[in-house]
């Protein structure tokens, strides 16, 4: 049996059982919400989860925000 730190630890690392429970349980919980609501509500309702995750979750947004920039900027030079 593991203790709780190990799990959480696994809990958000891609590969292992713990981390596949909870895409599967996140998978059935947009599923019913889909089904009961519309899938154009339940989008919203993930929209502003992600939102509300992004300003409580990242301490610099200024450089995330730059960073995201960069990263879809396409220069001439890279070609």
């Amino acid at each position: 049996m593991m203790d709780l730190k190990t799990f959480l630890n696994q809990l958000f690392t891609p590969g292992t059982v713990p981390c596949m429970i909870l895409g599967a349980v996140l998978g059935v919980l947009f599923a019913v919400l889909c089904l009961t609501i519309g899938v154009g509500k339940a989008v919203l309702i993930g929209a502003f989860c992600l939102v509300g995750a992004f300003v409580g979750g990242v301490k610099d947004k200024k450089e995330w925000v730059k960073r995201c920039i960069l990263f879809f900027r396409r220069d001439d030079a890279d070609r």
